[in-house]
């Protein structure tokens, strides 16, 4: 008997298969695609580990040495300042026999060294020594594994594939509209985790419209003219292109998601929209809430999508940015952590106020963690069955295509 046995699917795998034959384009998703342990586990391998992650700001990391450590699903990622000032992406899980190396969420070191038997490693991950190990170890071999990295603009984006998707497509086309905001002269102003108990998927699609912002965010949707039918908020945004000009902020409109980006890159998108009349940032009262941002000579009463892949958006106001990240805890788990970027040289208590800073993305937030968990109760029932979605749900709609395309 030769050549290699016929593999036969799992019946997971069959079930995975009819699920996506089965999907009705421009409806919801089934249920099994937010109850399925099996379908979770391929959202683990084809999505999260093949997916760029934000793990955070150059500003945590100003010295060689200093280090922060990335969790996503059981896996540790040390990610380090080298001496030259490159940035580097390690496993913290030590050649010999398994343990973690970095046990403190953040630190600076001039070298790693595992606690268990004191390997001890370069800041590149390299094996600098393997305490009472004979004479012919290799070395050369037993660095500390390492994944891809990328910086991108302040912002540190880590790949668990060894065939992660393209970035520098991402690089090239949102230079010019994410450059004019200075984003790497930014430094973290509050960072918050909001647990939520629902797939999360759900949170994705929740972040990807507005149709429910009328209803859900009043605070939302007095300053933010995106909760209104396109027909209506087209005419506002049209103002925004003049507005914009003078004050430096870019009013370009990119769109390579899903069948329009280009083969092997990410998904990324830039959209500035109007904000209301009397309102210069997401605040409150509408005033604004910290010094201008980048190269910007004034306010354009406006706000920026930007996506650089699909599972972290940002909003860019004129004086702050306002990051999201959607992380699986598990299939009925999941944590919604906001980011919030200031001016580097803005001064707490004298140039902002953290709790004006944070109000409308936290009050928006807490509103849809409600939102959300009673979506999932919802779903959970024998009576759900998958609607339609509206003209306001097209990019909800855009994630369920793409995610379908991901995991197929």
């Amino acid at each position: 008997m030769t050549g290699k046995p016929t593999l036969h699917p799992t019946p997971w795998q069959d079930e995975i298969s009819e699920l996506i034959a089965g999907y009705k384009r421009g409806y919801a998703l089934a249920q099994p695609f937010y109850t399925s342990e099996a379908v979770f586990q391929r959202d683990v391998d084809r999505v999260f580990l093949k997916e760029w992650h934000l793990v955070g700001h150059v500003s945590e990391l100003p010295e060689p040495g200093d280090y922060l450590l990335f969790e996503l699903l059981g896996e540790s990622v040390i990610v380090v300042r080298n001496r030259e000032g490159a940035f580097h992406a390690l496993a913290n899980v030590c050649r010999h026999r398994g343990s973690r190396v970095c046990l403190e969420p953040r630190g600076n070191v001039s070298r790693f060294s595992c606690p268990y038997h004191a390997w001890v490693y370069n800041l590149d991950g390299s094996l600098f020594s393997a305490r009472l190990m004979g004479a012919d170890t290799d070395k050369n071999s037993l660095g500390l594994k390492r994944f891809a990295i990328e910086v991108f603009h302040g912002l540190i984006y880590v790949c668990f594939s060894d065939r992660p998707e393209d970035f520098s497509t991402a690089r090239t086309m949102l230079e010019p509209m994410v450059a004019p905001f200075g984003l790497v002269r930014t430094r973290i102003a509050a960072r918050t985790s909001y647990p939520v108990a629902a797939n999360w998927k759900l949170l994705v699609e929740n972040y990807n419209e507005c149709y429910h912002c009328t209803a859900a965010h009043p605070e939302f949707s007095r300053s933010h003219v995106i909760h209104l039918p396109e027909r209506l908020y087209e005419p506002l945004n049209a103002k925004v292109g003049a507005r914009a000009a003078g004050t430096g902020a870019p009013a370009d409109r990119l769109d390579a998601t899903g069948p329009n980006k280009p083969k092997g890159a990410i998904d990324i998108y830039y959209r500035r929209y109007a904000l209301f009349d009397g309102y210069e940032t997401g605040s409150e009262d509408g005033k604004p809430l910290a010094p201008l941002l980048g190269d910007l000579s004034g306010w354009d009463s406006a706000a920026s999508d930007i996506y650089v892949g699909i599972l972290n958006p940002m909003l860019v106001y004129s004086d702050h940015a306002v990051i999201y990240r959607f992380i699986p805890v598990d299939k009925d788990n999941s944590i919604q952590e906001i980011i919030w970027l200031v001016h580097e040289d803005a001064v707490e208590g004298r140039d902002y106020d953290k709790d004006r800073l944070t109000w409308l993305w936290d009050v928006t937030t807490e509103s849809d963690k409600l939102i959300i968990e009673k979506n999932q109760e919802g779903v959970n029932s024998r009576f759900y069955e998958p609607g339609p979605f509206s003209p306001m749900e097209s990019h909800t709609r855009w994630f369920v295509e793409s995610y379908l395309r991901t995991i197929a």
